[in-house]
């Protein structure tokens, strides 16, 4: 595990509530596939696709975690983060879309998946308040994605796409990122009363559902149920 537990912080007592979840996304058939190479293109881009969707919003929702701050570091460290985020995908869409065929604005102008727009939308309610809450709801997507990565890496996989996906995630500055929200979860927990500590549990575990739900429907190439 890249990051330590310290006993009794918040990230300990969620990993320990929520390690189901994470075993549950690391043993899910999409990761398995980028690992062995397995994983068909179309189902890469998919979920290319909808990341791309995904981290237009994520990018909304860390600006407001910035709007939300108790102190100009953790507004800084939003705002830093927010900026990284469109980094990534300029590097990482609209670089490895091409190479699948996809165009990136042609992505921007479609509706978004079910899957997308849930978590999103759950996204989004955690935005409005209180911190410790917005704090809690992204986590997962910054701790479920280093540890991805780093097991996605130890199994280097030889597709050169699939390979630039995962050293993205594996990288020592998306763990400095990981590292900087895990202290701010373990800082902002215990300041916290039970009610809102109950509510950043329920807010984490249904983001963690929420990243299952993501790489299960690239997986399937889940459409809306109905037509247009």
């Amino acid at each position: 595990m890249p990051f330590p537990l310290p006993p009794g912080s918040f990230r300990a007592e969620l990993r320990e509530a929520h390690g189901g979840l994470f075993e549950a996304i690391a043993e899910h058939p999409f990761v398995r596939g980028v690992g062995d190479g397995s994983l068909p293109k179309e189902s890469f881009a998919y979920f290319l696709s909808q990341d791309l969707l995904y981290l237009d919003e994520f990018a909304k929702v860390l600006a407001a975690g910035a709007v939300l701050a108790d102190s100009p570091d953790t507004r800084q460290l939003f705002l830093q983060h927010a900026a990284n985020v469109r980094a990534v995908e300029q590097r990482l869409h609209e670089t490895l879309l091409p190479a699948l065929g996809v165009d990136a604005d042609g992505v921007r102008s479609q509706e978004p998946k079910p899957g997308t727009l849930a978590y999103t939308s759950h996204l989004h309610h955690a935005a409005k308040g209180p911190l410790p809450l917005l704090v809690a709801a992204v986590l997962p997507c910054y701790w479920v994605y280093a540890e991805v990565g780093e097991l996605l890496l130890a199994r280097q996989p030889r597709d050169p796409l699939y390979r630039t996906w995962v050293e993205s995630y594996a990288s020592p500055q998306f763990a400095e990122s990981v590292a900087a929200q895990l202290d701010l979860v373990d800082r902002l927990a215990p300041l916290a009363g039970e009610p809102l500590r109950e509510e950043m549990h329920r807010a984490f575990r249904r983001s963690l559902r929420y990243e299952w739900m993501f790489w299960d429907q690239a997986y399937r190439l889940a459409d809306w149920p109905v037509g247009p």
